[in-house]
């Protein structure tokens, strides 16, 4: 008994050691990775695909995987961007257009990998290109700069001078998902469907509709992770998003979510998403530029995958 409860305790407890240990090295290998300028940067850096990986974490639950979120982050980028610059809405109808776009993207994914009977990560491997065509489409490969600054304050404002917004943001976004998925009963309805949708029919359960309801809650997160991203940078094209879907499920498998569904803690996603913050932040200081960073990643995940299944 006493040594289950210890490895249970350990295994908890690895992923904050991981990224004490991670803290450590850096702060010895370079001086300035441990100041307040750095930290706080890591922080505001990583703080949209926390929301982005909670998206994530959320489909894995239900046993599926979008390839496509980068693109829909693309999608949501350049019509929000291109709404505020050419003063076609204004900013609050902008932001609300761009979570439904994303939302009904999210949505179109769940509803085709119903049609077509296939898993949602092939869906997405279709519907990945279609989205970033749209992102094109609309964007006309145009980069949208110089966005109004009210709408920048979103990512790169501060409240009481230091108080960064965009964190306020995620804080609240992620404790309103933490509680929906480990505190009501549609989040312990979407773990049950995902650890075996056959047996959660039998017992009672609408599979699709609560999978339905998981897609509208992952594109909502989209939505609002394309928002901050695009507020944070001050500007908007269609090269933004693709590049952090996998850093999404990357950080998601870290985290101890199962491939198969069914099992996933969110502060463990979050915990893994700054862990990757760190490791390239500081690949990056100790002179280690973007190519080694993907090595190092690739393989975290390739770990990840082998631990999970051992431990399974």
């Amino acid at each position: 008994m006493k040594t289950s409860r210890l490895k249970s305790v350990l295994s908890n407890l690895s992923l904050p050691i991981l990224l004490a240990v991670l803290v450590l090295v850096f702060s010895l290998l370079n001086d300035r990775f441990f100041t307040q300028l750095n930290l706080t940067n890591i922080l505001v850096q990583n703080f949209h695909i926390a929301v982005m990986s909670a998206a994530v974490l959320i489909l894995m639950i239900i046993g599926g995987i979008d390839l496509s979120i980068g693109y829909q982050i693309s999608v949501v980028a350049v019509i929000v961007g291109k709404a505020i610059k050419e003063e076609i809405l204004p900013i609050w109808v902008a932001l609300i257009l761009g979570i439904l776009v994303c939302v009904v993207l999210s949505l179109f994914n769940g509803y085709m990998s119903k049609v077509l009977r296939s898993h949602t990560m092939i869906v997405s491997l279709g519907t990945m290109a279609v989205f970033q065509g749209i992102s094109y489409l609309i964007s006309n490969s145009k980069t949208f700069n110089a966005l109004p600054v009210d709408f920048m304050y979103i990512g790169q404002g501060r409240i009481g001078g230091w108080l960064p917004l965009n964190g306020i943001i995620t804080l609240v976004v992620l404790l309103i998902i933490g509680y929906i998925l480990h505190k009501t009963y549609i989040g312990r309805q979407m773990y049950a469907v995902g650890d075996n949708p056959e047996a959660a029919r039998l017992a009672g359960l609408n599979v699709w509709p609560i999978k339905y309801a998981a897609y509208i809650l992952a594109g909502i997160l989209v939505g609002i992770t394309a928002i901050l991203l695009t507020a944070r940078s001050g500007s908007a094209d269609s090269t933004m998003g693709p590049d952090l879907t996998f850093t999404g499920i990357t950080a998601c498998v870290l985290g101890g979510v199962a491939l198969k569904g069914g099992e996933g803690t969110l502060w463990k996603v979050i915990v893994a998403v700054f862990i990757l913050g760190v490791l390239s932040n500081g690949m990056q200081l100790v002179g280690l530029g973007t190519y080694p960073q993907y090595i190092a990643k690739g393989l975290i995940m390739l770990v990840s995958i082998y631990l999970s299944n051992r431990d399974a």
